[in-house]
Protein backbone atom coordinates (compact mmCIF):
# COMPACT_ATOMS: atom_id res chain seq x y z
CA UNK A 1 0.00 0.00 0.00
CA UNK A 2 2.81 2.36 0.91
CA UNK A 3 4.58 1.46 -2.32
CA UNK A 4 1.53 2.19 -4.42
CA UNK A 5 1.02 5.55 -2.67
CA UNK A 6 4.65 6.34 -3.38
CA UNK A 7 4.31 5.43 -7.06
CA UNK A 8 1.10 7.44 -7.37
CA UNK A 9 2.78 10.46 -5.76
CA UNK A 10 5.84 10.03 -8.00
CA UNK A 11 3.75 9.79 -11.15
CA UNK A 12 1.81 12.93 -10.16
CA UNK A 13 5.10 14.71 -9.48
CA UNK A 14 6.46 13.63 -12.87
CA UNK A 15 3.34 14.87 -14.60
CA UNK A 16 3.59 18.23 -12.83
CA UNK A 17 7.39 18.67 -13.09
CA UNK A 18 7.85 17.35 -16.58
CA UNK A 19 4.68 18.64 -18.16
CA UNK A 20 5.45 19.58 -21.78
CA UNK A 21 5.56 23.36 -22.03
CA UNK A 22 4.14 24.83 -25.17
CA UNK A 23 6.21 27.45 -27.06
CA UNK A 24 4.59 30.68 -28.23
CA UNK A 25 1.33 30.16 -29.97
CA UNK A 26 1.21 30.22 -33.79
CA UNK A 27 -0.69 33.53 -33.79
CA UNK A 28 1.98 35.28 -31.70
CA UNK A 29 4.71 33.77 -33.91
CA UNK A 30 3.02 35.13 -37.04
CA UNK A 31 2.61 38.57 -35.49
CA UNK A 32 6.30 38.69 -34.43
CA UNK A 33 7.41 37.52 -37.88
CA UNK A 34 5.29 40.18 -39.56
CA UNK A 35 6.72 42.88 -37.28
CA UNK A 36 10.28 41.82 -38.14
CA UNK A 37 9.49 41.79 -41.87
CA UNK A 38 7.93 45.26 -41.67
CA UNK A 39 10.94 46.61 -39.74
CA UNK A 40 13.43 45.13 -42.22
CA UNK A 41 11.38 46.37 -45.19
CA UNK A 42 11.25 49.87 -43.71
CA UNK A 43 15.00 49.94 -43.13
CA UNK A 44 15.66 48.68 -46.67
CA UNK A 45 13.27 51.24 -48.17
CA UNK A 46 14.98 54.09 -46.31
CA UNK A 47 18.44 52.88 -47.35
CA UNK A 48 17.53 52.34 -51.02
CA UNK A 49 15.64 55.64 -51.32
CA UNK A 50 18.60 57.50 -49.81
CA UNK A 51 21.10 55.89 -52.21
CA UNK A 52 18.73 56.39 -55.14
CA UNK A 53 18.29 60.07 -54.23
CA UNK A 54 22.04 60.66 -54.07
CA UNK A 55 22.61 58.81 -57.34
CA UNK A 56 19.79 60.64 -59.08
CA UNK A 57 21.11 64.01 -57.93
CA UNK A 58 24.56 63.19 -59.34
CA UNK A 59 23.09 61.97 -62.63
CA UNK A 60 20.87 65.06 -62.98
CA UNK A 61 23.81 67.36 -62.30
CA UNK A 62 26.03 65.53 -64.79
CA UNK A 63 23.33 65.36 -67.46
CA UNK A 64 22.58 69.06 -67.02
CA UNK A 65 26.24 69.96 -67.53
CA UNK A 66 26.55 67.50 -70.40
CA UNK A 67 23.53 68.80 -72.32
CA UNK A 68 24.56 72.42 -71.74
CA UNK A 69 28.01 71.64 -73.11
CA UNK A 70 26.63 69.56 -75.97
CA UNK A 71 24.20 72.32 -76.89
CA UNK A 72 27.01 74.90 -76.90
CA UNK A 73 29.60 74.53 -79.63
CA UNK A 74 31.59 76.91 -81.81
CA UNK A 75 33.49 76.06 -84.97
CA UNK A 76 36.39 78.12 -86.30
CA UNK A 77 35.57 78.47 -90.01
CA UNK A 78 38.56 80.57 -91.11
CA UNK A 79 41.44 82.54 -89.55
CA UNK A 80 43.83 84.96 -91.21
CA UNK A 81 46.71 86.97 -89.77
CA UNK A 82 47.86 90.34 -91.09
CA UNK A 83 50.94 91.78 -89.46
CA UNK A 84 51.48 94.59 -91.97
CA UNK A 85 48.41 96.72 -91.31
CA UNK A 86 49.74 100.13 -90.18
CA UNK A 87 52.24 98.48 -87.79
CA UNK A 88 49.42 96.50 -86.17
CA UNK A 89 48.79 92.81 -85.86
CA UNK A 90 45.27 92.03 -86.96
CA UNK A 91 43.74 88.59 -86.62
CA UNK A 92 40.47 88.00 -88.46
CA UNK A 93 38.36 84.99 -87.48
CA UNK A 94 35.04 83.64 -88.68
CA UNK A 95 33.30 81.78 -85.84
CA UNK A 96 30.14 79.72 -86.36
CA UNK A 97 27.77 78.71 -83.57
CA UNK A 98 27.02 75.05 -84.38
CA UNK A 99 25.09 74.44 -81.15
CA UNK A 100 21.53 75.34 -80.23
CA UNK A 101 22.16 77.97 -77.56
CA UNK A 102 23.55 81.50 -77.68
CA UNK A 103 27.31 81.81 -77.23
CA UNK A 104 28.50 84.91 -75.33
CA UNK A 105 31.27 86.86 -77.04
CA UNK A 106 32.33 89.35 -74.38
CA UNK A 107 34.97 92.00 -74.81
CA UNK A 108 35.05 93.04 -71.17
CA UNK A 109 38.03 92.80 -68.87
CA UNK A 110 36.11 91.53 -65.84
CA UNK A 111 34.33 88.18 -65.50
CA UNK A 112 32.55 86.79 -67.46
CA UNK A 113 35.00 87.32 -70.29
CA UNK A 114 36.12 85.74 -73.52
CA UNK A 115 39.61 84.41 -72.82
CA UNK A 116 42.13 82.83 -75.14
CA UNK A 117 45.47 81.06 -74.87
CA UNK A 118 48.00 81.15 -77.72
CA UNK A 119 50.49 78.29 -78.27
CA UNK A 120 53.60 78.07 -80.42
CA UNK A 121 54.37 75.29 -82.89
CA UNK A 122 55.77 73.10 -80.08
CA UNK A 123 52.57 73.37 -78.04
CA UNK A 124 54.09 75.75 -75.47
CA UNK A 125 51.76 78.54 -74.31
CA UNK A 126 52.88 81.94 -75.56
CA UNK A 127 50.32 84.09 -73.76
CA UNK A 128 46.77 84.28 -72.46
CA UNK A 129 44.45 87.25 -72.40
CA UNK A 130 40.88 88.44 -72.43
CA UNK A 131 39.65 90.65 -75.26
CA UNK A 132 39.01 93.77 -73.22
CA UNK A 133 41.65 96.00 -74.79
CA UNK A 134 42.97 97.19 -71.40
CA UNK A 135 46.15 99.27 -71.63
CA UNK A 136 48.68 99.30 -68.82
CA UNK A 137 50.45 96.72 -66.67
CA UNK A 138 47.97 93.94 -67.40
CA UNK A 139 47.44 94.96 -71.01
CA UNK A 140 45.07 92.81 -73.05
CA UNK A 141 44.36 92.50 -76.73
CA UNK A 142 41.44 94.38 -78.20
CA UNK A 143 38.43 93.02 -80.02
CA UNK A 144 37.85 95.58 -82.75
CA UNK A 145 34.86 93.96 -84.43
CA UNK A 146 32.25 91.30 -83.67
CA UNK A 147 32.33 91.24 -79.86
CA UNK A 148 29.93 92.35 -77.10
CA UNK A 149 26.90 90.41 -78.44
CA UNK A 150 26.00 86.72 -78.41
CA UNK A 151 26.55 84.49 -81.42
CA UNK A 152 23.13 83.04 -82.26
CA UNK A 153 22.67 79.37 -83.19
CA UNK A 154 23.77 78.82 -86.79
CA UNK A 155 25.21 82.32 -87.09
CA UNK A 156 28.70 83.00 -88.50
CA UNK A 157 30.41 85.95 -86.84
CA UNK A 158 33.45 87.85 -88.08
CA UNK A 159 35.77 88.78 -85.21
CA UNK A 160 38.77 91.07 -85.66
CA UNK A 161 41.40 91.22 -82.91
CA UNK A 162 44.16 93.79 -82.60
CA UNK A 163 47.07 91.81 -81.15
CA UNK A 164 49.45 94.77 -80.98
CA UNK A 165 47.70 96.48 -78.06
CA UNK A 166 48.17 93.92 -75.29
CA UNK A 167 50.92 91.66 -74.07
CA UNK A 168 49.45 88.69 -75.94
CA UNK A 169 51.38 89.31 -79.13
CA UNK A 170 52.83 86.97 -81.73
CA UNK A 171 55.45 89.45 -82.97
CA UNK A 172 58.23 87.32 -81.50
CA UNK A 173 57.06 84.18 -83.32
CA UNK A 174 58.99 83.42 -86.51
CA UNK A 175 57.28 84.39 -89.75
CA UNK A 176 55.60 81.42 -91.46
CA UNK A 177 55.03 79.57 -88.17
CA UNK A 178 51.72 77.87 -87.42
CA UNK A 179 50.14 79.23 -84.24
CA UNK A 180 47.44 77.42 -82.29
CA UNK A 181 44.89 79.01 -79.96
CA UNK A 182 42.09 77.98 -77.60
CA UNK A 183 39.16 80.33 -76.94
CA UNK A 184 37.00 80.05 -73.82
CA UNK A 185 33.59 81.69 -74.22
CA UNK A 186 32.81 82.76 -70.64
CA UNK A 187 33.06 79.15 -69.46
CA UNK A 188 30.14 78.03 -71.64
CA UNK A 189 32.18 76.30 -74.32
CA UNK A 190 35.64 76.32 -75.89
CA UNK A 191 37.01 76.03 -79.39
CA UNK A 192 40.42 75.70 -80.99
CA UNK A 193 41.95 76.99 -84.20
CA UNK A 194 45.22 77.65 -85.96
CA UNK A 195 46.67 80.31 -88.22
CA UNK A 196 49.93 80.94 -90.02
CA UNK A 197 51.84 84.00 -88.99
CA UNK A 198 52.53 85.42 -92.40
CA UNK A 199 53.99 88.92 -92.70
CA UNK A 200 54.57 89.98 -96.34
Amino acid sequence: MAASKKSITLSRFQRIAFRPRNAITPIIAIILTMMMVVAIAGAMFYWISRIQGQGQGGVESFSGRFFTTAASAVNVVHVSYNGSFANAELLTMFLQNIGNSNIPLDNGSSSPTTEWVVFDVNGRPVCSSNWGGVIGTNATIRCMRGCATDILPGQIRQVVLNLSIGECTVMNITNGTQVKFIIDFSGKTTTTGTFIKNVP
